[in-house]
């Protein structure tokens, strides 16, 4: 069951990286195209994910930086097929783990993070599941 629960919080994880453009809010919307016209997209794409993840005081700035690096470059590897594919999944009501191009992707994320994000990505995860639950 812990096994599954990992899975299922990892693949979370994957999903917020392949729609983290998409369900971004106003502010970071317009950050995000601010971005996208930089001469360096992909710099510019980390750097506001930095900034943004920074906010939330839950990792240091070598995490946050390690965090961003590997998202956005894990994004840039999607294709908008694969993407409408999690989106798609997700509007089923189904996890998006089910997908092996996710489950891929995990374990790509996992190795890019290293061991020790991986286990504080995890941690943080399962804390705003549980806040998540109590506030129901």
């Amino acid at each position: 069951m812990k096994n599954l629960k990992s899975n299922i919080i990892l693949s979370t994880l994957v999903s917020a990286v392949a729609l983290m453009a998409t369900a971004a809010n106003a502010a970071e919307t317009n950050k995000l195209q601010e971005a996208y016209k930089s001469t360096n997209v992909k710099s510019a794409l980390i750097n506001v994910c930095k900034e943004e993840t920074a906010k939330g005081k839950k990792l240091t700035s070598a995490e946050v930086s390690k965090y961003c690096t590997c998202a956005v470059e894990a994004d840039g590897r999607l294709t908008n097929a694969q993407k409408w594919e999690i989106q798609s999944t997700i509007n089923q009501k189904k996890s998006p783990a089910t997908l092996a191009f996710v489950q891929k992707q995990n374990k790509d994320l996992q190795a890019c993070f290293g061991p020790q994000l991986t286990g504080k990505l995890k941690s943080l995860t399962e804390e705003a599941m549980k806040s998540a639950q109590q506030k129901k």
